[in-house]
């Protein structure tokens, strides 16, 4: 298959091209970065071409500068959407996998662990563009016929994730020789960038349309991913009172039903990853 995939250049579309590629499909990486194959804003027209499916992965992806910046993540996650399902019309994609968040059942959800039925909550503008990209998705399938998979992240992980996210920004912390952490006993669902990145391969590759959740279905608390750095690293870990304490924890079992897809990355194995390639890289002492 001839994929596209935007955002190819960050994080998670670097890892999700690479097992694309794997698996023997043609990728194209579109990405605002000179390096990738199309160079191009997607909030802008989209240059036409013969595709077979998208992964829609660029996007304003930090709830903070979202909230800070409400046009520029309303502009990139709803109309960039918009722009990139009609470029999956326009070009004959019969598959379109969009990269969505666990942030839409709230932090925190209302039960744990949290399955794909939990009403959504417009908490922040962040969690709204989401909604909006789902929906949009789901307006193109009723209207167009194409088929789509929406996968709604939990805490994704990996070495090479920059700053903004939680691990490294502790590992930044880590590299002064002290980790101050406020709000540790707050729980997240951490999930191995390579087991997200097979998920998104296998959502291309099935019929299904609908929604599911990538997650590992395991809360670890703030303090512990703290604590596990600074061990590996030798800092000191200092906490501060304070901060809503708040619990994630994923219901994959649709994912493992129609995907075949489960987690095989241990969080303990995962650091050990992410801090020895840091390490490798100079980015901790």
């Amino acid at each position: 298959m001839r994929v596209l995939v935007t955002g190819s250049e960050g994080f998670l579309g670097k890892h999700v091209s690479a097992v694309l590629k794997t698996k023997g499909h043609q990728v194209v990486g579109l990405d605002s970065a000179p390096t990738a194959d199309i160079v191009a804003d997607i909030t802008r027209v989209l240059p036409v071409m013969e595709l077979d499916a998208i992964v829609h992965l660029a996007a304003v992806a930090s709830p903070n500068i979202c909230t800070a910046n409400p046009e520029l993540a309303f502009s990139v996650n709803v109309l960039g959407t918009q722009q990139v399902l009609r470029l999956a019309l326009e070009s004959g994609a019969k598959k379109f996998v969009f990269s969505s968040s666990a942030h839409v059942y709230g932090v925190g959800p209302k039960y744990l662990p949290t399955d794909e039925y939990h009403p959504l909550f417009l908490q922040n503008t962040y969690t709204t563009t989401k909604i909006l990209g789902e929906q949009l998705c789901q307006l193109f399938y009723d209207n167009h016929g194409l088929s789509y998979t929406v996968l709604r992240l939990f805490n994704a992980y990996g070495p090479g994730q920059g700053l903004g996210y939680f691990i490294p920004d502790m590992l930044a912390k880590a590299r002064t020789g002290e980790i101050i952490l406020k709000g540790g006993k707050t729980t997240k669902d951490w999930v191995y960038v390579d087991d997200v990145a097979r998920a998104f391969v296998l959502a291309v590759e099935t019929p299904y349309v609908g929604v599911m959740n990538i997650g590992s279905g395991r809360e670890m608390r703030l303090e512990g991913i703290a604590c596990a750095i600074a061990a590996y690293t030798g800092a000191k870990v200092h906490w501060v009172d304070g901060g809503d304490v708040t619990r994630m924890r994923a219901d994959w079992s649709r994912a493992k039903g129609i995907l075949g897809w489960e987690p095989t990355m241990k969080l303990e194995d995962g650091l050990r990853a992410v801090c020895s390639d840091a390490k490798a890289r100079s980015l901790v002492a």
